[in-house]
């Protein structure tokens, strides 16, 4: 199973493929669905040298809907793209697909909104290479997807869940016209609402109704690889470097585990000087989302923050001296939380007084027996900053010599090899087992990307020959420079074909929801029996009364409510339409219990 990995940029790539990741995402200098994460293509270029030196892979994202005045554009850079190296395009505009580019290998962004069968059957119809299904799927539809089509599978394996199925969430376009489509998400489900029933009652008051809880699989790897998944996936291209590597080091170490190393997709070994934490970076708590068939409790209503992990219990709070029964040690410059009068306060130790006394920038309040957390380990990070970590191809080195030319030849483990040869009349050593040993000293020193395992020499240990450090050293430099380069060519992308299979659509015709947003995806779903009856939302001059999410998380589930759970229904929560307020405008709720999800109206 593939462990793919987020990139902000191409450093942050860099630093995930050294972590152990078998391949990254990251976006390219426009149309991506993280419009604040945006690369040149020469710094996807050197990422993709990088990643192919190790034999993992680089993905874009070019996953926003596509206007007609950026076809050009978007043709031209994914041109550029196939040119630097580019492993796959991960795509959401089925305009693309008729648009004049290289065949190069495509994955449908979950972001098309992968969860429905028939339309996940539709792309694996048509060719798509791979399919990133949507977050919302369970461990049983993974395994159907996985009997149904051929396709790769991805999944989302951990980081921040969006509350609206992907490709489905409308709301900030509507709320200030950010499109979520578009790259530019406002992240409206991080704001505060209320929640009225029909009657105007006010059930849940002044909370984040819809802020999910941070997605987490790692005790559900084993049973998401024998379901077949292809790939797994950590979110967060908005996340720092400390986030992505410790992130990465923890699933790399976990899924070894579990494997005993077989589900590598990539080379080379890693070595940690720290001990990867899920708890230590960013994190609103973990929830398994629906891939747990009896889900728990899925969002936070009092903060959409990161809350970090347990740190121990207030025994005192008297001015800014605060008094913490805790297992933990703790630094200066640590970020600590705790809820008061409702809600998150955030505060950082200025300066730790002793094992369990912190004097810090908080005067407020905190009660004896309140739960501390802590959401900056100042300490992790800068040891994850400075990590050492090492990512290492195992090489074994076969040397030779005649009376006029030295030979090094480079095996690795994926069986690649590279002979390299210098002139020079090597003359019998006097002392054979030293010069071997330094001969072998000199060869070793093949720097951070390889490490041999075994080192020869031809025909035999006892006849070699002496050869000056300077000559050696000049012969491996140049033998693993053109090993790299043989690396990094052997594992360049070939080409893949683009989807074009002639299949029927599964509906005769769609709206909105299919976000057909230029003229060439519009032709496209004609193309295969489809008629698009209503642009993309982002074109509609009148969005009123419009559903702007669709979402299999519930608010009246949440907090114990659900119909099919419950025979006797509180009065105020029996079935009508419900009223989402916020802060800058308010929208209608309708719990679907038929589909089992909530759909949120434009009021």
């Amino acid at each position: 199973m593939e462990l793919l990995s987020p990139a902000k940029n191409a450093d942050t790539g860099i630093i995930a493929i050294n972590s152990g990741a078998d391949a990254v995402y990251i976006g390219a200098s426009d149309f991506g669905a993280r419009k604040a994460a945006s690369n040149s293509v020469e710094d996807i270029e050197r990422l993709c040298r990088h990643a192919h030196l190790y034999g993992a892979k680089v993905y874009v994202t070019l996953n926003t809907i596509l206007y007609d005045s950026e076809l050009p554009q978007a043709q031209r850079l994914i041109h550029q793209l196939h040119d630097a190296g580019t492993d796959a395009l991960i795509i959401q505009d089925l305009g693309i697909l008729k648009l004049d580019i290289p065949k190069i290998e495509l994955h449908a962004s979950t972001q098309m909104h992968n969860y429905d069968l028939n339309r996940i059957k539709f792309l694996d119809d048509l060719g798509f290479k791979r399919i990133v299904l949507a977050r919302e799927c369970s461990l049983k539809q993974i395994q159907e997807i996985r009997k149904t089509i051929k396709a790769e599978i991805e999944c989302f394996g951990h980081g921040a869940l969006c509350v609206s199925m992907s490709g489905q969430c409308y709301m900030s376009a509507r709320l200030g016209g950010r499109s979520a489509n578009r790259g530019e998400c406002a992240q409206a489900c991080r704001m505060k609402y209320s929640l009225l029933n029909a009657e105007g009652k006010v059930v849940v008051d002044d909370g984040y109704l819809l802020s999910l809880k941070d997605f987490s699989t790692e005790r559900k790897i084993k049973q998401m690889i024998d379901s077949g998944v292809d790939s797994l996936k950590i979110e967060g291209r908005l996340k720092d470097s400390v986030y992505v590597a410790n992130v990465t080091a923890y699933y790399r170490k976990l899924i070894d585990a579990l494997t005993e190393g077989k589900a590598r997709c990539s080379s080379g070994s890693c070595t940690y000087d720290y001990t990867p934490d899920l708890s230590k970076t960013f994190n609103r708590g973990f929830t398994e989302y629906f891939l747990n068939p009896t889900p728990g409790k899925m969002a936070d209503f009092i903060s959409p923050k990161s809350m970090g992990e347990e740190f121990g219990t207030c025994v005192s709070s008297k001015g800014n001296i605060l008094t913490v029964n805790t297992k933990h040690q703790a630094h200066n410059g640590d970020g600590l939380c705790c809820e008061v009068g409702g809600e998150i306060v955030g505060f950082r130790i200025e300066k730790v007084v002793d094992r369990n006394r912190f004097l810090t920038n908080n005067t407020r309040q905190i009660k004896p027996g309140t739960i501390i957390r802590r959401n900056l380990n100042t300490e992790f990070v800068r040891a994850v900053e400075h990590s050492k970590t090492q990512r290492k191809i195992s090489i074994e080195l076969h040397f030779s010599a005649t009376d006029s030319e030295l030979k090094l030849e480079i095996i690795d483990e994926d069986h690649l090899s590279t002979t390299s040869t210098m002139p020079f009349a090597a003359a019998p050593a006097q002392n054979p087992q030293k010069a071997f040993e330094n001969l072998k000293n000199s060869m070793s020193k093949t720097g951070s990307q390889f490490q041999v395992v075994d080192f020869q020499v031809s025909p035999s240990d006892a006849a070699v020959p002496f050869v000056p450090n300077s000559i050696a050293n000049e012969l491996r430099r140049k033998a693993i420079e053109m090993h790299i380069e043989n690396r990094i060519r052997h594992f360049a992308p070939k080409m893949s074909p683009i989807p074009d299979n002639d299949v029927q659509y599964f509906a005769p015709d769609g709206d909105y929801h299919l976000n057909a947003a230029n003229k060439l995806a519009v032709q496209f779903y004609k193309d295969h029996g489809c008629e698009v009856t209503q642009p993309a939302f982002e074109l509609l001059k009148n969005t009123d009364g419009l559903e702007v999410m669709t979402t299999k998380y519930c608010i009246r589930r949440e907090l114990g409510f659900c119909t099919k759970l419950n025979k006797k229904m509180p009065e105020e929560w029996l079935p009508g339409n419900f009223l989402l307020k916020g802060q800058y405008q308010d929208f209608s709720v309708i719990f679907d219990c038929k589909d089992c999800c909530m759909r949120i109206y434009a009021k």
